[in-house]
């Protein structure tokens, strides 16, 4: 089954389909850092909180929103066999899993929040962020799962529109929650921003499960088949898990990094709260191209073309020599802008500090998205293939042994100036970037079958 009207594999068939996820990406990366921007305008402390709180919560609900969109590996490939009437039984099945995932992120907010930060006034703040964060954790696993199905068929324009409109109402509940609206809603600060970006989230979710519903799609995709299938089930959690799992302790390694940062003094969090703030605003790229050569690699192992993935592979490395040389002309006019705009309020002498080794960290983060753009094209193409074993061994050892172990030795016990974490960052995502590029010349992907 053809994906596109553009040669399979193709710089134009991957670009059609990256460029709406890459929109929708942006919609969600742009919601963090408008949150982030807005609370360092309320207060530096604010905008740290939030840093620690969010990227430990999302190592877990990171974790549960892969798991969900694992979908979007066996849409693909039943797309590309032509097996319309399958399509709707996967999605079905990590619906049920996004309803199951109650069962962990409602104990986590309650009990969760005192466990990781305990009951101190110090850490108050952080404590309720991270519980308004898991309560509404369900909904993220259910809106992956709900992509998968629009997605893996390359039909990403609603995916693109919904995101558009869930960010105005993530921005426009920010400025409410976050500094209140005169004596009706009290301002809130790091709390509010929780609270609408899962907000928007949930308007997502559930207008994609109104149209997944929709007459046309239970006659055409079978999306009303929506009872539990043991065997679908277990074909989805084999292959998603261990994905889930990767992500979750990916992200978790960089929790610890913040959180050593943290200890190490304000001026290493700062540093590294705002350059991570700047990650995620250019993370749309990387993911949508990510995205993107799943669904296409899917496909093409679906309708037994598995010689046209290399093609897919240099598209993708393409794309990401463009993006890097626009990413280091918009540090050049862009980096004493970010300083400002995160520091608003920020002494002479704290500047002093800060200024130079942030401007060098935000140079280093362009390098880094380049290595992190081509090692999430690698996951892309191996999660089409069903590789995530090696995702969650490889990706789990690296993060661990070769990032989060370097920054303790070198950052924490040598106290190395605040300069080295974003240049061992980089460092980081190089290394990794190779280490899959093995794993993809191995071939050993091209053994594993998910659909018959």
């Amino acid at each position: 089954m053809t994906l596109t009207r553009y040669p399979p594999g193709s710089f134009r068939e991957l670009w059609s389909i990256a460029l709406p996820l890459m929109i929708s990406s942006l919609s969600v990366m742009m919601m963090i850092f408008v949150d982030r921007l807005l609370l360092a305008h309320y207060s530096t402390e604010a905008m740290n909180a939030a840093v620690n709180a969010a990227t430990f919560g999302w190592s877990f609900i990171g974790a549960w929103l892969v798991l969900g969109n694992i979908s979007e590996v066996f849409v693909a490939q039943y797309n590309g066999a032509g097996a319309k009437e399958k399509i709707g039984e996967p999605v079905w099945q990590m619906i049920w899993v996004a309803l199951f995932s109650i069962l962990f992120f409602v104990p986590m907010a309650f009990w969760g929040a005192r466990l990781f930060y305990g009951d101190g006034p110090e850490n108050g703040v952080i404590r309720e962020y991270f519980k308004w964060m898991m309560l509404f954790g369900p909904t993220y696993p259910l809106y992956g799962a709900l992509c998968g199905f629009f997605v893996g068929r390359g039909k990403t324009a609603l995916i693109t529109i919904l995101a558009i409109i869930a960010n105005l109402i993530n921005a426009l509940l920010d400025w409410v929650l976050i500094f209140g609206w005169k004596d009706w809603i009290p301002a809130l600060g790091p709390i509010g921003a929780s609270i609408a970006t899962s907000g928007s989230n949930i308007f997502q979710a559930f207008v994609l499960l109104y149209v997944f519903l929709s007459y046309k799609n239970r006659e055409t995709y079978g999306t009303g088949r929506f009872k539990l299938k043991m065997h679908a089930l277990w074909q989805c959690l084999k292959i998603g898990s261990p994905g889930a799992l990767f992500v979750g302790l990916e992200i978790m390694g960089f929790a610890v990094y913040y959180w050593l940062m943290t200890l190490v003094g304000e001026a290493y969090i700062t540093v590294a709260g705002i350059c991570q703030s700047v990650v995620l605003l250019l993370y749309f790229f990387a993911d949508g191209v990510s995205k993107a050569a799943t669904t296409v690699a899917g496909n093409l192992i679906g309708a037994k073309r598995e010689e046209l993935i290399n093609d897919v592979l240099w598209s993708g490395v393409k794309m990401h020599v463009i993006f890097f040389f626009l990413m280091l002309g918009l540090f050049f006019v862009t980096s004493e802008l970010i300083v400002h705009q995160f520091l608003p309020d920020a002494t002479p002498e704290t500047l002093d500090i800060i200024k130079n080794p942030l401007v060098m960290g935000l140079f280093f983060m362009v390098f880094y998205m380049f290595f992190e753009g081509v090692r999430l094209l690698f996951v892309g193409l191996l999660t089409a293939a069903g590789d995530t074993k090696f995702l969650l061994w490889g990706g789990a050892l690296s993060i661990w042994l070769l990032f989060v172990l370097p920054i303790y030795l070198i950052v924490v016990l040598w106290h190395a100036p605040l300069i080295v974490g974003p240049l061992l960052c980089m460092l980081y995502s190089f290394v990794a970037c190779a280490i899959y590029y093995w794993r993809f010349l191995s071939g050993k992907w091209k053994e594993i079958r998910l659909t018959t």
